[in-house]
């Protein structure tokens, strides 16, 4: 109990050192600082519009993702949903990074929310995750290739450097091999509940959890009979990713410059790494330092690596907050986004009760 008690106020320490480091590297580097200033100052910022573009294509991209597998599980959607949906997980997943647990919940919930069964919608959330840390893992391998056969200097601190995308992947590969075994993975979440109710005093019963079981592995042999599917939904995410690093490539042309694609890309990459192991609202600053560092590391002057982060990060994260804080208004009207056709579990389970 007390360890529990104890994580609020650590995470809350957290916050004030994430970016307290942050301000004193920016202190330390205040003349960079000053001249990245001047530089956006004077930047094409007419190069920003196909930034928002490219923006707009990651969430388009992403609702795809969405629509694979609603389509495959037998439901209709409107078009619209889908976008704004996948607009919110993703602003909440760059506020409260979690380990991507902000977003899994918001798209959990809004499907359900909105017609999908609970075990479905988990199912679909855990099925996206899935796909983007495929298409993350094999990104980093061939991005990886180039550096460390061409005998770029300083690619021996890549692995280093991707080891928290590393990581991250390896978490999602771990959930994927527990949820193959049904009765396991029932089993452990019935187990963690007894845990959870024996240490706030309560009792819950066990139906609720299996029903949500049944409904997700209902789903997932439905979804186990296309497999083309999971792949159609890791080419759309190697697109929204492709989409996000063109936005950062532009923010350089912004600025007149145009370091090597693979440059930009890993520094992406890196810094999208440690945006979600920093549990720091908003990364805290840590998203711009992380890139700016990479960058000078590999050739960038500090003015203009602080620069291109700084218009990247306003294009992709501070322009989609906004947004996403209208689109939960909108999100908050009682309609019927999501619909199950007839062939979809969930209809059929009721046709056969």
């Amino acid at each position: 109990m007390a360890r529990l008690c104890n994580r609020g106020p650590f995470r809350w320490l957290l916050w004030v050192i994430g970016p307290g480091v942050v301000a004193s590297v920016a202190y330390a580097n205040r003349g960079a600082l000053a001249m990245a200033v001047r530089l956006m100052r004077e930047a094409a910022l007419w190069w920003l519009v196909p930034a928002i573009l490219a923006i707009g294509g990651v969430y388009l991209c992403r609702a795809a993702v969405y629509s694979v597998a609603l389509t495959v599980l037998g439901y209709s959607f409107t078009r619209p949903f889908l976008w704004s949906t996948a607009l919110i997980a993703t602003s909440l997943h760059q506020l409260v990074p979690a380990g991507g647990a902000s977003g899994y919940a918001f798209l959990t919930f809004a499907l359900h929310r909105w017609g999908v069964p609970g075990g479905q919608a988990s199912l679909i959330a855990l099925i996206d995750t899935l796909s983007y840390a495929v298409a993350v893992a094999t990104l980093l391998l061939a991005g990886l290739v180039y550096p460390l056969t061409g005998g770029v200097r300083g690619a021996g601190d890549l692995p280093l450097a991707l080891a928290p995308g590393i990581l991250a992947v390896t978490l999602a590969a771990y959930v994927y091999f527990l949820q193959r075994d049904p009765r396991r993975f029932t089993g452990l979440a019935i187990a963690l509940k007894n845990r959870l109710a024996a240490v706030v005093g309560r009792r819950w019963a066990d139906a609720p959890i299996r029903n949500f079981f049944d409904e997700y592995y209902a789903g997932k042999a439905v979804i186990q009979s296309h497999p083309g599917a999971f792949y159609r939904m890791v080419g759309f995410q190697y697109l929204a990713v492709g989409c996000d690093a063109a936005a950062l490539y532009v923010a350089f042309l912004a600025l007149g410059q145009s370091p090597p694609v693979w440059v930009v890309f890993m520094g992406f990459v890196v810094a999208m790494a440690t945006l979600a192991i920093v549990s720091v609202p908003g990364g805290g600053g840590s998203f711009e330092a992380v890139m700016s560092v990479f960058f000078t590391r590999y050739g960038v002057e500090p003015a203009t690596a602080i620069a291109a982060a700084i218009l990247y990060r306003l294009v992709a994260f501070w322009i989609p907050v906004v947004v996403s804080l209208f689109m939960l208004l909108q999100l908050r009207r009682p309609t019927r986004d999501v619909r199950a056709s007839e062939r979809s579990p969930q209809r059929r389970g009721a046709g056969s009760a």
